[in-house]
């Protein structure tokens, strides 16, 4: 079955938000977001995630038989490139339908890992995520590359945090290592993870 890894168009807006959803329904820091509210909320977040990278940064995704089936949303160095004001109202649209309670816990969230990342601008995968009826193929391998042979490239670092403790030896196969860890007020762990440009590629 041919399987193709491209950048995303606006027309893969709704395929990749149901990979997203449901990839991240087992995510402990989603859990931390949302709760038991998952159903309601998830998908508007990884919405205000996905139209930010659209817009803004980078999307890959791939595909196979001709449906995607994982995709991996990036910042470039610097952040997003819509101003301040554009990502201001993403985020409200977004927000506005949360409450208050869950705005913080994201905000707080934010703020606690906004001094873990590298100083210096760096590549930030924000998202990454496969089908969970295709994984164990590669999925998630082919959408992650593109982007650190960017950062390869540029000579720059990439950055990403997970709450699943899983994750972190398969982005250690492609040079990323632990810099950080932090607890939530719920227990949630989060381990930060840093690659230096031209390590492994997996």
């Amino acid at each position: 079955m041919t399987r193709l890894v491209r950048p995303a168009s606006p027309v893969d807006r709704e395929r990749v938000l149901d990979v997203l959803e449901s990839a991240f329904v087992t995510e402990p820091a989603f859990g931390h977001f949302f709760g038991g509210d998952y159903g309601d909320h998830a998908r508007t977040f990884l919405a205000f995630l996905l139209d930010l990278r659209l817009l803004g940064g980078r999307v890959w995704v791939e595909e196979m038989g001709g449906l995607v089936v994982s995709a991996s949303l990036w910042d470039p160095p610097g952040g997003p490139t819509l101003d301040a004001d554009e990502q201001e109202e993403l985020w409200r649209a977004a927000a506005d339908r949360f409450g208050p309670a869950i705005e913080a816990r994201l905000g707080q969230y934010d703020e606690a890992v906004h001094d873990l990342a590298p100083k210096a601008p760096h590549f930030y995968l924000g998202v990454i995520a496969s089908d969970p009826a295709a994984r164990g193929r590669g999925h998630g391998a082919a959408v992650l590359r593109p982007g650190l042979e960017a950062a390869d490239a540029a000579g720059r670092e990439t950055y990403l945090e997970t709450g699943t403790e899983g994750n972190v030896s398969f982005y250690e196969r492609f040079g990323f290592r632990v810099t950080a860890e932090l607890t939530l007020d719920d227990g949630t762990r989060i381990w930060c993870l840093t690659r230096p440009p031209h390590t492994a590629l997996g």
